[in-house]
């Protein structure tokens, strides 16, 4: 996997932790963070194509927006009571995504299957 910095010399890996750790304290800023780790996921995805970290963005950017779904499906149906089984089962989802994210950027691996569900 390539580590040629992107154009303003920040390190590929760097993009990749720093979305992951804004997901992270997402579970700690009300979600604020992790709109921040969307927005430069989008932005960076195409300077990283070929880095291997694209995989992360993409995938980052999945988590997302999976999440947001999940959430509103899971929210509307807490009124007959299986929506609190579907939030349970979507944050236990994205908190391994998040982590598995991490782990990879730091270890400078890319996502195998950044479009899957795991």
């Amino acid at each position: 996997m390539s580590m040629q910095p992107t154009e303003n010399g920040t390190d590929p890996r760097t993009w990749a932790m720093i979305v992951w750790g804004l997901y992270i304290a997402s579970y700690f800023t009300a979600f604020i963070t992790m709109v921040v780790g969307l927005v430069i996921a989008y932005t960076k995805r195409g300077q990283l194509v070929g880095t291997g970290f694209d995989t992360h963005m993409t995938s980052a950017i999945r988590t997302f927006w999976i999440s947001l779904v999940g959430l509103v499906i899971g929210g509307l149906l807490t009124i007959v009571g299986v929506g609190f089984l579907i939030l349970a089962v979507l944050a236990v989802w994205q908190i391994f995504r998040v982590i598995r994210g991490m782990v990879r950027a730091i270890d400078g691996r890319p996502i195998e299957d950044p479009t899957g569900w795991l």
